[in-house]
């Protein structure tokens, strides 16, 4: 493992399970800082607050992935114009509530479920709670090898949804830790997919710093005159890629998170397992300077999508909270002809960016759809 006197709570006495190889590829280009993640509530887990009193975890061991033919096809594919970017292998797996891991009593009538994962020489561990139906007051953390964590998650971190992604988190092991007060049900936990990261998240052919210097930080001045529609861009982490997209208002102006993406960010993917991630942008116009990754949203439905126009509409399964400042963009369906253009979004995954077209776009059709045509940007791309 590594050592694991760096996992708080993890003796050497823990139990590990070898769990059966049952792999699928798993693409995504981003540059993710670890240790960050849904929509979370505070709290310490109990494996860092009180290790002494706790069981070692159950260690589930995953299979041993081989990066060097991975990073080589990775490099093949690039070559060939592949625009997404593998970042690990997916192990799928059935790691629940009632056979995997251990319960613990606690005093006073609470319970605490624990189960850890390790897979050999990751870079990142990240998974999928493929049911996710928890208890009222009960709480989930994840908890890093470093003896940082994530959470606490509660049934509102998943907007009332029943799955619910977890973001990649730095290191070869994890513990998944699930409290649960007294008097109250049990709920159930169960993750389907956990992904071996073998390409670090701070990797520059994707994420953060990978655009070109020409692009603009959103924080430059060039960004103020658009300073709400800004806050209305997230960057997405979807199962296989990395896209962009924006809050999207509505004639009723309620609030209701609708997001428009392209099409193609849905191509093989699953909406319900996407974290939106918001704010994620520099502090400084120059240098460079990575974002906070604090402020997400997990998970949406899709509720219309197109191929001739690229588009899709999709409906964020929790409303972003108010703290993370968000803004909703207006729209234009007239055929007025603009007389400029201006884009805000993640190139390469990278922190926020603004560019601008100074002229006007011409009509033209792609795939069947009416669209404007924009010759080349001025500033940025």
């Amino acid at each position: 493992m590594g050592g694991t006197s760096s996992l708080v709570g993890l003796s050497r006495n823990a139990m590990r399970i070898v769990f059966p190889s049952c792999l699928s590829v798993v693409f995504l280009s981003v540059g993710i800082v670890p240790s960050q993640a849904q929509i979370s509530f505070g709290g310490t887990p109990l494996t860092l607050l009180s290790p002494e009193k706790l069981h070692p975890p159950t260690i589930i061991e995953m299979p041993d992935v081989d990066a060097a033919p991975l990073l080589a096809e990775d490099e093949e594919r690039a070559a060939e114009g592949e625009k997404k970017q593998r970042f690990g292998i997916s192990h799928h797996v059935d790691l629940n509530t009632v056979t995997s891991g251990h319960w613990e009593d606690l005093p006073h009538g609470a319970r605490v479920w624990r189960v850890g994962i390790h897979c050999p020489g990751a870079a990142s561990v990240s998974f999928v709670f493929d049911v996710y139906n928890i208890s009222e007051g009960s709480k989930v953390f994840v908890i890093d090898q470093s003896g940082g964590f994530i959470g606490a998650f509660t049934g509102e971190s998943s907007g009332g949804a029943t799955a619910m992604a977890v973001m990649p988190v730095e290191g070869e092991t994890i513990i998944v830790e699930y409290q649960v007060p007294a008097r109250t049900r049990t709920g159930s936990l169960r993750i389907g997919q956990v992904t071996h990261g073998y390409r670090s998240l701070t990797d520059l052919d994707r994420g953060f710093n990978a655009s070109g210097s020409c692009n603009n930080n959103v924080v430059c001045p060039e960004g103020t005159p658009w300073a709400n529609e800004i806050k209305s861009v997230a960057k997405i982490i979807n199962g296989g890629d990395w896209c962009t997209g924006q809050l999207l208002n509505n004639c009723n102006s309620n609030g209701t998170p609708y997001f428009l993406t392209a099409n193609h960010c849905t191509s093989g993917q699953t909406v319900g397992n996407w974290v939106f991630l918001f704010n994620y942008q520099s502090a400084t116009c120059t240098p460079n300077a990575n974002g906070p990754t604090t402020q997400t949203v997990s998970g949406a439905s899709l509720l219309y999508n197109n191929a001739g126009s690229d588009v899709a509409l999709l409906q964020l399964n929790s409303t972003p909270p108010s703290n993370y400042g968000v803004y909703y963009t207006g729209w234009d369906k007239s055929n007025t002809i603009p007389t400029n253009q201006t884009c805000i979004h993640h190139p390469q995954g990278d922190v926020k960016k603004i560019s601008f077209d100074n002229n006007a776009p011409t009509q033209a059709t792609y795939g069947n759809a009416s669209c404007w045509r924009i010759a080349a940007w001025d500033d940025g791309t």
